[in-house]
């Protein structure tokens, strides 16, 4: 048997923890949606019997796995009459297919859903469907944009995408799905739910069995998507509390990191006037028990200069039940350091993981961290760095979290040769779904920093005052009209919030659609993306993806000197990891690409690393390549962390070994 085996990692995903959240998730009002992965009415005997599935056609690496269709039986032999199984085998459980056969006309397939088998009976083909690239689909944050529409067959999808009155015959669809009214006849099966399904909180699974690229009549492109859901049962009633009253406990957590190097002096007393604001505007009212905020302090690493004191410091942590009284002594002790940093970037992705680590996130529905800085972040390839993160991927680390990053920067006069790089960082920093959260503060201006972090707040506290009436806060849908208006994406980010604590307490689940079609693009603003695709990866295949990715990292710095040796190197490196039966790893290659899994070759996904072959490397001269290389550790360190959450990964059967629970990586996590 393949145990989970991530080099260099610890922790162990598949623990009695993790079993204990899959145990309370079937016991939940989105079991329908946890059912689907595979929980068949009795789980694998053991894992004894080792056996290696099917390779897909033209693969070394990919096995064959399928989803059964509704109605599917286990059957102990072809065309035979004896089933394995008292009852129907749950719509969409994934299989590994160990054998093939053709009886009687008709092909029969052998399926178990452990790789190593064993195989747990035999499936007509015709019961089950084709699923190559374990590519699944999330739905974004539906505040601000058109829901996303689900169609029965490819057809009216593509003759919409490509009429010149596309958006209203869409807006008209939307209110009719909304409306429960669709005519007789309608091409629209269903429609996204009202309130977010945070994927990393209440995992489903909407697989993609087909996938391609289709031009919108406006020019605009989008992927139109078979996908695969299931389909609930008849006249099921979800009850609980309403909308309304699930609102009225919303509660708002707020971190402020910020830079406490000798040149913020003035912004820290404005931001410890902020917050003293705050409480002077709610005072003892309930809103005050609604709203906790936490402060950060960062400076930079100690090694090169002992007397900054402290990396990062939490000068307040966030709590659920805050004495107000006391946060505002806490902050008072927040001063500028006596001396300045070597150079002029500061470590803030560390303050800002430091934030993103605190316990008490759970507590709240509204999440955010508001960065305050005149430098931009020493970067991840820095040996000093805090946390050998970039700023794309702290973002996603955020984003799992449902935290949105606001970056207020400080563009000072001293800073001005720095303005660019850290306008850029701190811009992927502070992207949340569909909304950018980077905002400039023209010349450093104290006045006008305060201002943008009093409408800041005060726009996250009239959220709370929205909520406490039952209401979801009112935000423009048109992205153009909160493009540069503070106040306009804080209401937007505050509803998508919102909403993403409804789907949390309501058990939101994913609509009632066997097969059908939709288009990630929001077809009334293709700008905003409706469906996030994903890789659904096992732990054993993010573990191989990562010792390959080490293993380049490491012979591309050891050969900055000699380029012209390192794929050879390369070549040699991977042959010995191929030699283990177990790992799935090509040893002929010859691009970074191919090297990289079969997985990645076929999806609708293409990076510069991808097309790397020895020629380019060679082309591409020094500082490319060394760009190249800082991206995969950055990649490598965000691995580990996904690695070393262990509620994030996912027993799709009972008693699953480590090595194949599973993780929705999105596409632009991949390398």
């Amino acid at each position: 048997m393949r145990m989970e085996r991530f080099a260099g990692f610890t922790g162990a995903a598949a623990s009695g923890a993790g079993r204990r959240r899959l145990v309370a998730w079937l016991a939940a009002p989105i079991a329908a949606a946890i059912l689907v992965l595979g929980a068949a009415a009795h789980p694998p005997a053991a894992f004894a019997q080792d056996r290696q599935p099917l390779l897909i056609e033209g693969k070394q690496t990919l096995y064959q796995r399928v989803l059964s269709r509704p109605g599917a039986v286990l059957r102990a032999a072809p065309d035979s009459a004896a089933t394995m199984t008292a009852d129907q085998v749950l719509p969409f459980t994934i299989y590994y297919v160990f054998d093939r056969q053709d009886v009687a006309g008709a092909q029969w397939l052998e399926v178990g859903r452990a790789q190593n088998g064993p195989a747990e009976g035999w499936l007509p083909a015709d019961k089950a469907i084709d699923w190559r690239q374990t590519m699944t689909v999330a739905f974004s944050n539906p505040a601000g944009r058109d829901p996303t529409l689900f169609f029965a067959e490819r057809e009216p999808l593509i003759d919409l995408l490509e009429s010149p009155d596309m958006v209203a015959q869409s807006r008209t669809l939307v209110g009719q799905a909304n409306a429960g009214d669709l005519p007789a006849g309608s091409p629209v099966v269903s429609i996204e739910p009202a309130e977010h399904i945070d994927i990393s909180r209440q995992f489903y699974l909407l697989p993609i069995l087909q996938a391609e690229t289709a031009w919108m009549e406006s020019g605009f492109t989008t992927r139109v998507l078979r996908i695969a859901s299931i389909p609930l049962q008849a006249n099921t009633v979800v009850r609980g509390p309403t909308p309304e009253e699930v609102l009225r406990d919303f509660r708002v957590g707020i971190v402020f990191v910020i830079d406490t190097t000798i040149s913020m002096g003035p912004y820290i007393d404005r931001m410890r006037e902020a917050v003293r604001r705050v409480y002077e505007r709610i005072g003892d009212s309930e809103i005050a028990e609604r709203v906790s905020f936490g402060v950060v302090g960062y400076r930079d690493n100690l090694e090169e200069r002992p007397e900054l004191q402290y990396l990062t410091r939490v000068f307040a942590p966030l709590e659920r039940d805050q004495d107000p009284a006391r946060l505002l002594n806490d902050i008072n002790a927040i001063q500028p350091a006596a001396v300045s940093s070597v150079g002029w970037t500061e470590d803030a992705l560390a303050g800002v993981g430091a934030a993103l680590e605190m316990p008490d996130w759970d507590e709240f529905g509204g999440r955010y961290v508001i960065l305050i800085t005149d430098a931009g972040p020493v970067s991840a390839s820095d040996p000093l760095s805090g946390t050998g993160l970039g700023p794309d991927e702290m973002n996603r680390l955020a984003q799992d979290q449902g935290i949105a990053v606001y970056s207020l920067h400080l563009l000072t006069e001293e800073g001005t040769d720095d303005h660019d790089y850290a306008s850029a960082a701190y811009g992927e920093l502070s992207t949340w779904q569909n909304t950018g959260l980077y905002f400039p503060v023209q010349a450093g201006s104290v006045t006008e920093f305060g201002s943008a972090v009093d409408q800041l707040a005060d726009s996250l506290i009239d959220g709370v005052r929205d909520t406490m009436a039952g209401r979801l806060t009112q935000a423009e849908a048109d992205a153009d009209q909160a493009e540069d208006d503070l106040v306009a994406r804080a209401r937007l980010v505050g509803r998508a919030m919102q909403l993403a604590y409804l789907g949390r307490q309501r058990g939101a689940r994913a609509p009632d659609v066997f097969e059908a079609w939709a288009a990630d693009r929001v077809l009334a603003d293709p700008r905003q993306a409706g469906l996030e695709v994903q890789v659904l990866l096992t732990k054993n295949q993010l573990s191989d993806l990562r010792d390959v990715l080490a293993t380049v990292v490491e012979l591309g710095q050891s050969n900055r000197l000699s380029p012209e040796d390192f794929f050879g190197q390369l070549r040699s490196a991977v042959a010995l990891l191929a030699r283990d039966p177990d790992r799935l790893v090509r040893a002929e290659f010859e691009s970074l690409g191919e090297l990289l899994g079969e997985y990645l070759e076929d999806l609708p996904y293409r990076s510069q690393l991808m097309e790397i072959d020895e020629q380019t490397w060679l082309a591409m001269g020094p500082g490319a390549q060394r760009e190249v290389l800082d991206g995969i550790q950055a990649k490598l360190r965000l691995y580990q962390r996904y690695h070393d959450q262990v509620d994030l990964w996912i027993a799709l059967y009972e008693n699953a070994p480590e090595g194949e629970t599973v993780f929705p990586i999105p596409l632009d996590a991949l390398p």
